[in-house]
């Protein structure tokens, strides 16, 4: 049981700092002249949200500063991501204040291309945030992953129509104010760098993408 908490507990953090940000989150997808595509992230999760989070691992506030100091090797994670047909995984991270993932997806067939959310046109990326899209991504999910989503209560995954300003008021009904608050401020920023070195950038509300009314 302690040892399932403990996976839980690292899947959780990984999660938080990769969507529920305090401040930014930056994605960087990048073809590689082998085909691959390079996929880092940076973020880290704030100190509200992370409470809730430990809470839910069933971590009590005693623990949660060993939680914090001892849970984050990630080899759990780096072996899920494997798993997933993942290469080159690279993780590393100072508590859950800054978390930093990278890996290849070496033949695109992950579920990030198999979603639909990236594509490749000829030498090209392509960022599809559809509703569709997301779905497919939640539902090609392994079960672990899944069920940490479902802690975000995000509107996209539950084929539910809520604008932002609801969404926000549902969190902080559920988690609290400040960790709603976290979620309200924080903003993803996506890199897509093309084979032939084209580079775009997108700054998207992390709200905007959890609820996805357009």
């Amino acid at each position: 049981m302690m040892k399932m908490k403990k996976i839980f507990f690292v899947f959780t953090i990984l999660i938080s700092a990769l969507l529920m940000t305090s401040c930014s989150l930056n994605i960087t997808l990048q073809m590689l002249k082998d085909g691959a595509l390079a996929i880092s992230f940076e973020g880290g999760a704030g100190q509200a949200f992370t409470q809730m989070l430990l809470s839910a691992a069933g971590i009590s506030s005693e623990q949660n500063t060993n939680a914090l100091n001892q849970s984050l090797d990630f080899k759990e994670i780096e072996y899920e991501l494997s798993k997933a047909g993942f290469t080159n995984i690279q993780s590393q991270a100072q508590g859950t204040s800054s978390v930093r993932i990278s890996m290849h997806d070496q033949k695109r067939t992950s579920y990030i291309f198999t979603s639909g959310i990236v594509s490749q046109e000829k030498e090209q990326l392509k960022l599809n945030l559809s509703r569709k899209a997301l779905v497919d991504f939640y539902n090609s999910a392994d079960q672990q992953t899944s069920m940490i989503l479902d802690l975000f209560l995000a509107p996209v995954f539950n084929d539910e129509e809520m604008t932002e300003t609801e969404y926000i008021q549902m969190l902080a009904t559920f988690y609290g104010q400040d960790a709603a608050n976290e979620v309200r401020d924080s903003f993803i920023n996506i890199t897509l760098k093309d084979l032939d070195g084209k580079v775009s950038k997108q700054k998207l509300p992390l709200t905007y993408l959890l609820c996805l009314n357009n």
